[in-house]
């Protein structure tokens, strides 16, 4: 998990950077393509063609279709956020778990857990500093994606024990390119060299870092990989600050705190439970 969230901000920083010159249309396509191609071989060699046939197709798709749709909304706010202000409203998303546990899992959800979710949007609002003018849509953007993100991880779990990382991961990427090649012809842009470089680095860091994602879901509970996931913050922070110049001001410090609090509340809070449940 540690490693996937030292891999992943890589991936947003090549997205960011490939903004300048090519539509988010395209680079969520470069994504999924370069990702299911270099995930291919290695499939076919260790599981082989049968493996292909899911066992939950719906789920599947589903998960496919919330993961394109959370990247999409993610990787437009980059093209006009700083990575360590789009990360810290993206991590809305254990928020958005907790909320979705109890109204669609109809799972048990106390008012400590609630009151975290509470909290965490006051995180949000620090971020967002909501005046009548300074609300932007790039910042909505990145708290739609980690919503959807929310969802995606709901149905990774489920789907995690069932279903090898490699296989799910690649289903994801099948989904990704179907749809995206779609779409993506519409607003494309002719990619140089340089262009096509990175695109496939941005896949070979899409496959690794939801790789090891998966991965971790299948082989450890969520409340003990969710600490770790905070660790995509500080390498974000790191590669907006090095690559790109940007560092986040104290408020959006404050509000990344906060979130960040709210959401290590929540998986202790679950682990806690757990426990007393064993």
């Amino acid at each position: 998990m540690a490693l996937a969230m030292i891999v992943v901000p890589g991936m947003d920083g090549i997205a960011k950077y490939l903004s300048d010159n090519h539509s988010t249309s395209q680079i969520v396509w470069a994504r999924y393509v370069f990702m299911t191609a270099l995930l291919l071989p290695v499939i076919l060699f260790r599981y082989r063609w049968e493996v292909l046939r899911p066992r939950s197709p719906a789920k599947q798709g589903l998960r496919g279709l919330l993961i394109i749709a959370s990247n999409f909304l993610f990787f437009w706010s980059l093209a006009y956020m700083p990575i360590a202000d789009a990360l810290a409203l993206l991590f809305v998303y254990p928020l958005a778990i907790t909320i979705m546990s109890g109204l669609i899992l109809k799972e048990k959800v106390g008012p400590r857990r609630y009151g975290a979710v509470v909290v965490g949007f006051l995180g949000v609002l620090l971020i967002l500093r909501p005046e009548a003018d300074n609300i932007s849509i790039p910042a909505l953007l990145a708290i739609a994606a980690g919503i959807l993100h929310g969802a995606y991880i709901v149905l990774t779990r489920s789907l995690a024990q069932q279903t090898p990382a490699l296989v799910t991961l690649f289903y994801t990427g099948i989904v990704g390119t179907v749809v995206m090649s779609f779409v993506a012809p519409f607003y494309w842009s002719v990619p140089t060299a340089d262009s096509w470089f990175w695109m496939i680095i941005l896949g070979l860091c899409s496959g690794l870092g939801h790789f090891l994602l998966t991965k971790a879901c299948a082989l450890a509970p969520a409340s003990i990989l969710a600490p770790l996931g905070y660790v995509e913050i500080i390498s974000g922070t790191l590669i907006g600050y090095f690559i790109f110049g940007d560092f986040p001001d104290l408020l959006t410090w404050a509000g990344i705190i906060v979130i960040c609090g709210s959401g290590l509340f929540i998986a202790l809070r679950e682990a806690q439970l757990k426990k007393r449940d064993h």
